[in-house]
């Protein structure tokens, strides 16, 4: 057996027969608990449950490294030249293998083995080693590796309710905001389903299903919902936005007089197709025009294709957003760019009652 599938195993053994605490003062806020209580009491902090998972891994003939990081939603990095434990508040372990390096984290009992997701990824890490500390950056989720797709088909009915199926895929650091639903209640799925589209007023869930591949590190959403009074009718017209699954609504903030560069940490890649049943009885009167914007930011793209065969619309959506560090007067530029998006995300289509 090769040594990667031997730190699944262990990985896996320590996620299903180990529990997480937290030890943050004394001297047990930086010297672990010994293996041998961790594996007597069944539980540990950070730095006890690598230090197990480390132990076990070297009794299969396994090497793997004690790793220090700067843990949270922002990645904050080691410094290259001064380097100490001050600038760490978490551990997790980092696996050799085939030149590059697999993170684990010992405390979660739901990652999959090798992803970090969001709270350790993308930044300079110190690893400890027999002969002294190394300075490694962790695994980066870029551009279009954080990715999602929605495919939906809806029916608009003339009382201006809709209903449809959703099909959502998520992978990267998408794919850690979203796998955790498996382990929640009904109750909390519908809730952040409601939280997630909140732009669709009056939102059912009829039913769902999740898969969650830990091996590909995917996980897919089939969700059927409705909802009342989606769109607006006035007289003889229905206007209604046709992005209803992924509408970016969210401008950042004008300053009109920046003092500081800014950091657009992860970048993305959205891909969606909306097939839209129209009722019966009406016609388009107005379509939104497509549009393409590309600039250094990223790329946007969204068109507009009617079918009168089956009386209905498809929208294609793209959108990439791109990592990097920019200068202050470049803020503007990509304010523009987040709001001319929002615009034709929220695009209506007009019909008119024959």
């Amino acid at each position: 057996m090769i040594d990667l599938e031997k730190a699944k195993i262990i990985y896996k053994y320590v996620q299903d027969n180990t529990r997480y605490i937290s030890v943050q003062i004394g001297i047990g806020g930086l010297q672990p608990i010994s293996a041998i209580e961790v594996d007597k009491v069944k539980y540990g902090d950070c730095k006890g449950l690598s230090n197990y998972t480390k132990a076990l891994l070297k009794e299969v003939g396994v090497v793997s490294y004690y790793a220090v990081v700067e843990a949270g939603g922002d990645k904050v990095d080691f410094e290259d030249d001064f380097a100490d434990l001050a600038q760490g508040n978490h551990i997790i372990l980092a696996i050799p293998y085939n030149e590059t390096y697999y993170w684990v984290d010992c405390t979660s009992q739901i990652l999959p083995f090798g992803y970090i997701g969001t709270f350790t990824d993308d930044r300079k890490v110190m690893i400890v080693k027999p002969e002294g500390g190394d300075i490694v950056t962790t695994t980066a989720y870029v551009n279009e590796d954080n990715y999602q797709s929605i495919m939906a088909s809806y029916e608009l009915k003339p009382d201006g309710s809709i209903s449809g199926n959703t099909h959502l895929v998520t992978k990267g650091s998408q794919y850690n905001a979203h796998f955790r639903l498996k382990e929640k209640t009904d109750e909390d799925i519908v809730k952040q389903f409601k939280s997630r589209w909140s732009s669709i007023n009056n939102l059912a869930v009829a039913n769902y299903h999740f898969d969650n591949n830990i091996n590909d590190v995917v996980f897919t959403e089939d969700i059927s919902l409705s909802a009342s009074n989606y769109a607006s009718i006035s007289g003889d017209r229905i206007l209604f936005t046709a992005n209803a699954f992924n509408n970016q609504n969210v401008v950042p903030d004008r300053y009109r007089n920046r003092k500081l560069p800014f950091e657009i940490q992860r970048g993305f890649l959205d891909e969606d197709i909306f097939t839209i049943q129209l009722p019966t009885g009406y016609i388009v009167e107005a379509l939104p025009n497509a549009k393409e914007i590309e600039n250094e930011f990223g790329t946007y793209s969204v068109s507009f294709e009617q079918n009168a065969d089956n009386h209905s619309v498809k929208l294609k959506r793209r959108f990439l957003l791109k990592k990097g560090y920019y200068p202050k007067d470049k803020y503007k530029e990509y304010r523009d760019f987040r709001k001319e998006i929002a615009s034709a995300d929220n695009a209506q289509i007009v019909l008119l009652k024959k």
